[in-house]
């Protein structure tokens, strides 16, 4: 015998040849003499193949009858237990297996290896098209990715694609590989058709060769036709017929055996009690056949009330399904409310992406301008060197008329030399001069306004000496009229000796505000002595930082400070009479300068900022300005915003020091102030007399100091008269001198201003260079911004793919509960059809034995009107009417029942079909996302290698600018140019590290959201698998 895999026989399409529905095969396909059937097409093969790759080439379920105990693999409309039907299945089976071939026991060897082999390479070639059907599925997907979109209704203008208009290289590529799989599925499914053609004759022979052998093999009772037409009487009434009972075993069973046609291979069964009289099928009843037969109807009527209450069971059963279904419509439309608010998320995430592929590709275009910048900065790189190397050329071309241009410079410079010399030692006698008269009159105002501050307190300050002598007449006549004031103020200082005591009180105040001033005053100095220390220490590094000390070791400091930098000024206007080789150092103290002029104006700004703090703050607290504040208001009247010239620098470094010396003068001033007034607080009154006294003894001092200073201000004046004389006669010398060397020296500065015109020119275009440089790092600095505002767009891309994923975790548990709910109402409508099946089969089965029994009466007895009579009534009684009513009406019922359940399975399957859809459109999406990030990471490598090449480049012009002569003073500025660029490659190493990392961890949170989607899709597969076996089963034939 063959087993359930061999004598399966199937068509393509998973049905039994010449079943209806099959396209490929016909009901009389193998009939003899039948024209030849064209084989399909691939494509029509391809979608015949379709629903057999989506269920895994299971096949249809086997049909299922409960009813059937004994073989319930069988069609429910049959009954096995019908010995009519049973009959007439034989009948036909041996009718029609009479013709079939009979094969010896080596040609069913054959046929059976023969379907074993095509039967593996079926089974390969099912497996090869299901494969094939998902790779054509995703080249499908990919091609439809850069196929544009279809227009709307609205009239909206049509949507660019994803990747342009044009068809590139991609969507070429996508659909040539979208036509390869599809041809490789015709080709695999006309494969399997022929195969599984070419499997289905071995099979049908080996079918026909099984069923003639039954046919030729079927055993019947060995009795004679001569007891066939009659049976014995028993109590009048004739047996049942015979011929429900006896089978012929001849390949014709519609002839009538013979017994030397038996085939008596085991007789024993079949021959025992064949000498005993045959017992009939319905037993004869020994009692009146009427009363039987109203037993029998009692007993009828009785099944009837069982079927009519299970009916109404039914009923109330039928009521709860209905309920049950209002219940599943409500979920259904709450999964169709779900899948449309995922559909409008999947819409918004695909114009999102649509906006990235935007950005990508802007991105792209900037990237391309960035490198045409690049091209073009180095070919403008390579001209400047070019150019570079032809002036340095041309430098030494010029380096003998330098030579011979130094060589008369310094002869002019030691004249010159000379003649400053002598003018120096005239304009330090004047300068000193000139100090010390202003020392005196500072010293002599001080003395005022300490006998009278209240009226003195406005006095006029001395104007601050120029150091060229021409100050010196003020001063005398500022002494003049001190020293009147003074002796106004000595007489007026008897009189006032007597209130001192009275003003002992605020002099004490005073005292504190002044101690606040010096302590505030101590505090700037400090930090401008740390300002000039920080400014001078680019020129300077081992210069030594300000001392922790008081206010005259921060002055000291300050002076030397103040020498360092007038040094460094002196340099400065030194190096600019200098040739252009010299050009480095001036840049470099240019810089200097301009560090410290910069410095110079915040120290001003913070000062200015915290005296307007201090005096919002007094006015809040006391209502007005301190004297301390208003004394010192005028110290830093300085416009913070003055731009930077030599000029004002050197005016400005003036004024420090000029404010340092009179900060100390002040210091002083206020310690002896402040000396004397603690001295007089706790003098007494003759102690106070001989304080006058020595102040009577200090003012002749004074008087006798500035009769000095009288006289060495005309000493001073006569030697500025020969000074100047002799200034007139070195500026005539000098002007015959220079005339002389005007014509030697006409040709070599024409040659150097036309070098230093060719500088100027280089100059400039190594500045346009450096324009278009910073004007590339611009680009990149917004290419950066935009590369991060694309991973903040992906972040909240990934952010709204998880919450899909959500949504559709949550669309997939209802959908899998409401298919658990009509899987559970199937099986109980099942299970009540099936009862009620039995019902009526048990209806049936009385009605055929009353039929029978009535035929039997009405041979057995001539009272045939009277049971006729009878059994009219009988059949038109109102019960019986009304319980065919009831079964009609019932049946309807269920039916409708039925056909509701069937509707709210094909939308759970329709909403199954949008929730495939759906997984699909979210790994297009998450393939999509894949190709951005991957875009992203190259767009990303690209931008840090042309970060480097720009940096190199940048490093390459700056560093051809310093000549031979600058390079030694250059040193430690390229010194810090090349840390800072070593720095700032570390940390964009660094940060392209970290960029790479948080893309490995994205890359792998990916590959585990994948993983867990395909967990889901495997899981969401055998759901619906299992669902359409429960489909398959509702929906079946009952």
């Amino acid at each position: 015998m063959m087993n359930g895999a061999t004598m399966r026989l199937v068509s393509p399409a998973g049905r039994m040849p010449g079943q209806r529905g099959d396209p490929f095969t016909s009901p009389k396909r193998g009939a003899p003499g039948a024209p030849p059937v064209v084989s399909p097409t691939g494509k029509a093969l391809v979608e015949g193949y379709r629903k057999d790759i989506l269920n895994d080439f299971g096949g249809e379920r086997p049909r299922y009858n409960p009813g059937n105990e004994s073989r319930p693999q069988s069609s429910p409309l049959v009954d096995l237990k019908d010995p009519i039907q049973v009959h007439l299945l034989t009948e036909t089976a041996l009718s029609d297996s009479k013709t079939y071939e009979i094969l010896s026991q080596e040609e069913v060897d054959d046929l059976k290896k023969q379907i074993q082999s095509l039967s593996m390479r079926v089974e390969q070639a099912r497996t090869n098209l299901a494969i094939q059907s998902k790779y054509r599925d995703a080249a499908i997907s990919m091609a439809r990715l850069y196929s544009p979109p279809s227009t709307k209704g609205d009239g909206n203008s049509k949507r660019r694609s994803l990747l342009g208009n044009r068809m590139s290289d991609s969507a070429k590529e996508a659909e040539m590989e979208k036509q390869a799989s599809e041809r490789r599925c015709e080709e695999l499914a006309s494969e399997l058709f022929s195969l599984e053609k070419r499997l289905m004759e071995p099979q049908r022979r080996l079918l026909q060769h099984t069923a003639g052998v039954l046919q030729m093999t079927h055993r019947v009772s060995g009795k004679k036709p001569s007891q066939l037409p009659v049976g014995p009487m028993m109590n009048g009434i004739p047996s049942s017929p015979e011929s429900l009972y006896t089978y012929t075993n001849t390949r014709n069973s519609m002839e009538v055996p013979s017994s030397g046609a038996d085939f008596d291979f085991d007789k024993s069964p079949y021959l025992d009690g064949l000498g005993a009289p045959r017992k009939n099928a319905i037993e004869i009843p020994l009692k009146s056949p009427i009363r039987e037969q109203n037993a029998q109807l009692r007993e009828l009527r009785e099944e009837v009330d069982k079927v009519k209450e299970e009916n109404e069971r039914i009923m109330e059963e039928n009521v709860q399904l209905r309920t049950a279904e209002e219940q599943l419509k409500s979920d259904f439309a709450q999964i169709q409310e779900q899948h449309a608010r995922l559909a409008a998320s999947e819409e918004q995430l695909k114009e999102e992406q649509a906006h990235a592929r935007d950005e990508i590709s802007q991105l792209r275009s900037r990237e391309q301008e960035l490198m045409d910048e690049h091209s073009k900065a180095t070919e403008e790189n390579t001209r400047i060197r070019g150019e570079t190397s032809r002036m340095m050329d041309e430098t030494n071309r010029y380096k003998d008329a330098d030579s011979r241009l130094k060589a008369i410079e310094q002869q002019m410079t030691a004249e010159t030399e000379s003649l400053r010399a002598q003018s120096a030692g005239h304009l330090k006698t004047i300068s000193d001069t000139e100090a010390r008269l202003d020392t005196l009159n500072r010293k002599l105002r001080d003395v005022i306004v300490a006998f009278n501050p209240t009226k003195n307190g406005g006095f006029d300050e001395p104007k601050a000496g120029s150091g060229s002598g021409e100050s010196l007449t003020s001063q005398l006549e500022y002494m003049e009229r001190a020293l009147a004031t003074t002796a106004e103020e000595q007489k007026g200082f008897l009189a006032e000796a007597a209130e001192s005591s009275a003003e002992t009180a605020a002099m004490a105040s005073s005292i504190n505000e002044i101690e606040a001033s010096l302590d505030e005053a101590s505090e700037r100095v400090e930090a401008l002595a740390r300002q000039v220390q920080e400014a001078l220490r680019v020129s300077n590094p081992d210069l030594a930082p300000p001392p922790e000390g008081g206010l005259d070791e921060q002055l000291g400091y300050l002076e030397d400070a103040f020498k360092t930098v007038g040094t460094e000024l002196s340099r400065a206007l030194e190096a600019t009479t200098s040739a252009s080789a010299k050009k480095n150092d001036i840049d470099q103290v240019d810089a200097v300068l301009m560090g410290l002029w910069d410095i110079i104006q915040t120290g001003y700004a913070e000062i200015e900022q915290q005296k307007a703090v201090r005096r919002q703050n007094r006015a809040l607290g006391q209502g007005g300005a301190d004297d301390d504040e208003e004394l010192s208001s005028s110290e830093f009247d300085a416009d913070t915003n003055e731009p930077y010239s030599l000029q004002a620098f050197s005016g400005k470094v003036q004024w420090l020091y000029a404010q340092a010396t009179g900060l100390r003068e002040q210091k002083f001033i206020l310690q002896r102030q402040i000396k004397q007034q603690r001295e007089l607080n706790n003098r007494s009154e003759s102690e106070k007399d001989r304080d006058l006294k020595a102040k009577a003894d200090e003012l002749e001092q004074t008087q006798h100091l500035l009769d000095e200073a009288e006289r060495a201000t005309t000493d001073a004046q006569t030697q500025l008269q020969q000074v100047l004389a002799d200034m007139d006669t070195l500026q005539k010398t000098q002007a015959a001198n220079e005339a002389a060397s005007a014509s030697s020296t006409k040709s070599v500065q024409d040659q150097l201003q036309a070098r230093n015109a060719r500088i100027t020119t280089l100059e400039n275009e190594l500045r346009e260079v450096e324009s278009r440089l910073a004007t590339a790092e611009t680009s990149i600095k917004a290419t950066q911004t935009q590369l991060a505002e694309s991973n903040t767009a992906r972040v909240e891309a990934e952010a709204e793919v998880q919450a899909l994923q959500t949504q559709l975790k949550s669309t997939a548990t209802a959908v899998d509960s409401a298919s658990a709910q009509a899987s559970q109402l199937q099986a109980d409508l099942q299970s009540k059809d099936d009862e009620l099946d039995r019902m009526n089969m048990m209806v049936v089965e009385l009605k055929t034995e009353v039929a029978f029994a009535k035929a039997e009466l009405d041979g057995a007895y001539g009272s045939r009107k009277q049971r006729a009579a009878e059994a009219a009534a009988l059949s038109n009684s109102s019960q019986s009417e009304e319980l065919n009513n009831t079964i009609v009406r019932l049946r309807a019922e269920l039916e409708n029942a039925l056909r509701d359940l069937e509707e709210i399975t094909r939308e759970s399957i329709a909403a199954e079909r949008e929730r495939l859809e759906i997984e699909g459109r979210l790994d297009e999406v998450l393939g999509e996302k894949g190709a951005l990030e991957a875009e992203v990471g190259r767009l990303g490598e690209r931008l840090g290698r042309v970060q480097e090449e720009l940096d190199a480049e940048r490093l390459k012009v700056s560093s051809p600018g310093g000549g031979a002569g600058g390079a030694g003073a250059a040193s430690r500025v390229g010194a810090g140019a090349s840390e800072l660029s070593k720095q700032f490659r570390g940390v964009m190493k660094e940060e392209r590290k970290k960029f790479q990392e948080e893309l490995r961890e994205e890359q792998s949170r990916r590959r585990k959201l994948e993983d867990e989607l395909r967990s889901l899709k495997r899981g969401q597969a055998n759901n619906a698998s299992t669902a359409s076996t429960a489909r398959g089963s509702a929906l079946g034939p009952r």
